[in-house]
C-alpha cells in the first residue's frame, strides 16, 4: 500500500518546544537524562496532540464565526427581521445548509475544546511522571489555575455539555436579537427543542463560548509555565553541570 503523508506542523507547536529546549539544555543530569526518553515514553506523540488539538480549537472557533457572520449578514440583508418577530415566524436561510453546518460547528466546539483539554492533561501526567518525577492529577492542575487567578468556572460546563451533545442529543440553534436597528445578534445554542428561553440552564449564550475560549486559552499558557517553574526547582534539587 502506498501512503503519501502530508506536512502537519501546528502553528501551536510553540506550547511544547519550549518545554523540550528548556530541559534539552538543562543544568541537571537527571532531566536531561529524563528528556532522553522522551519519545520512548510517549510525550513526543502526546506534545504533537496538545499542539495539533489546540491548532484545532482554534479553526474550529474560527469557522464558527464566519458560518455565524454568514447568516446575520444575510437576515440584516432580507429586510424580513420585522416581519419575522411581529408574525413569530423562523427565518428560512437561501441555504438550508447553512444551519446544519452551524450546528455542526458547535458540536465540533464543544468536542474539540473539550478533548483538547483531556490530551492536555494526559500530556501534563505524564510529564510530571517521567519529567518531574511526581504525580500530578487533575485537581492538582485546577490548584495551580486558581492560584493563578485562572477563571476555571468554564471547565465543567464544557465537560456537561459535551457529554450532552455527544451522547444524548443534538444541538440546535437560535438567535438573540440584541439589537433590530442595526441589526445585531447573538448565539443561543439550545439544549432541547426550545420555544421559550426562561430556565438558561436549557441553552448555551455565545458569551458563554467566548469565555470558555478565553478561558481554556490562559488556563493553558498558565499550565505551561507552571510546567517550566517545576523544572527550575528540579534543577535547584540536583546537582548541576553547568
Amino acid at each position: 500500500m502506498e501512503v503519501l503523508h502530508l506536512d502537519y506542523r501546528p502553528p501551536t507547536a510553540g506550547w511544547v518546544l519550549p518545554l523540550q529546549t528548556r530541559l534539552l539544555n538543562s543544568t541537571s543530569p537527571t532531566l536531561r537524562e529524563r528528556y532522553s526518553r522522551w519519545a520512548e515514553v510517549g510525550l513526543s506523540e502526546l506534545g504533537i496532540a496538545v499542539a495539533t488539538r489546540l491548532a484545532l480549537t482554534f479553526y474550529v472557533s474560527r469557522r464558527l464565526g464566519v458560518l455565524l457572520k454568514q447568516l446575520r449578514d444575510e437576515i440584516a440583508a432580507s429586510g424580513e427581521l420585522d416581519d419575522l418577530l411581529a408574525g413569530g415566524y423562523v427565518y428560512t436561510p437561501q441555504e438550508s445548509a447553512l444551519l446544519y453546518e452551524i450546528c455542526a460547528a458547535v458540536d465540533a466546539f464543544f468536542f474539540e475544546f473539550r478533548s483538547c483539554y483531556e490530551v492536555l492533561g494526559k500530556f501534563l501526567q505524564a510529564f510530571g511522571h517521567h519529567i518531574l518525577d511526581r504525580r500530578i492529577a487533575e485537581n492538582d492542575l485546577l490548584s495551580v489555575l486558581s492560584a493563578a487567578d485562572a477563571d476555571t468556572t468554564w471547565i465543567d460546563p464544557l465537560r456537561l455539555n459535551r457529554i450532552l451533545f455527544f451522547h444524548n442529543t443534538a444541538p440546535w440553534i437560535a438567535l438573540r436579537i440584541d439589537s433590530r436597528v442595526p441589526f445585531e445578534c447573538s448565539l443561543l445554542v439550545m439544549k432541547k427543542n426550545l420555544r421559550t428561553f426562561d430556565d438558561p440552564d436549557d441553552y448555551v449564550t455565545q458569551p458563554q463560548l467566548v469565555e470558555t475560549i478565553e478561558g481554556f486559552q490562559i488556563a493553558s499558557w498558565k499550565l505551561r509555565d507552571w510546567l517550566a517553574v517545576q523544572i527550575d526547582e528540579v534543577e535547584r534539587q540536583t546537582p548541576s553541570t553547568a
